[in-house]
């Protein structure tokens, strides 16, 4: 039960940060968005949050290694809106999107399933990743040359098995990809993950 609170508080802490923001995506911002959704779409997730969350990169050095030679945005916008994301950014993919309530329900059946079973792993007997959680995704901080953007994905499973990082993605010819630099950040079994 007490599992079920910490991940509706998590949840609720989440939502009352940020305030909707109504205007559509941008053509760059559904290309960012769909691109890293196909470059991690053979992880095997299921769900994507239908919101995204506000993008915090105060934990991040401004001298740190992933950022060098970017000159970011304002990144006080990217810390106060969220943004609804449709099936466009969906790309034909077999993923559901889900909303914050879905979410919780899910969230809470997960925690059931590894609290029943003793075991939070993703993997399968063959070592394939199974099903690592619910994708979220973070609002985006381009650079001021538009070659660069910033996010952050959570891979939501539980109430202690969550997963993520800030990465710098790099547009390259028309798709923008996350292997031209390393994460800023990795996130592992945090409880807010989306903080």
């Amino acid at each position: 039960m007490g599992i079920g609170f910490v991940s509706l508080a998590s949840i609720q802490s989440w939502a009352n940060t940020s305030r909707a923001d109504n205007s559509l995506l941008s053509s760059e911002q559904l290309q960012v968005y769909g691109d890293f959704i196909d470059s991690f779409s053979k992880m095997n997730f299921k769900f994507l949050s239908n919101t995204t969350f506000s993008l915090d990169l105060s934990t991040i050095r401004k001298d740190a290694a992933c950022l060098q030679g970017i000159q970011l945005q304002d990144a006080e916008k990217t810390g106060k809106v969220v943004h609804s994301l449709d099936l466009q950014v969906l790309r034909g993919h077999s993923i559901r999107l889900i909303g914050e309530h879905e979410e919780l329900a899910i969230l809470k059946q997960r925690d059931a399933q590894i609290a029943a079973h003793g075991t939070d792993s993703v993997m399968d007997a063959s070592g394939m990743t199974r099903d690592p959680g619910m994708l979220a995704l973070s609002e985006l901080n381009f650079d001021k040359t538009g070659h660069f953007a910033i996010l952050k994905y959570v891979f939501l499973c539980g109430s202690h098995c969550n997963s993520g990082a800030i990465l710098v993605l790099k547009k390259v010819g028309s798709r923008w990809t996350g292997t031209t630099r390393r994460a800023c950040s990795v996130i592992v079994n945090d409880e807010h993950p989306r903080s």
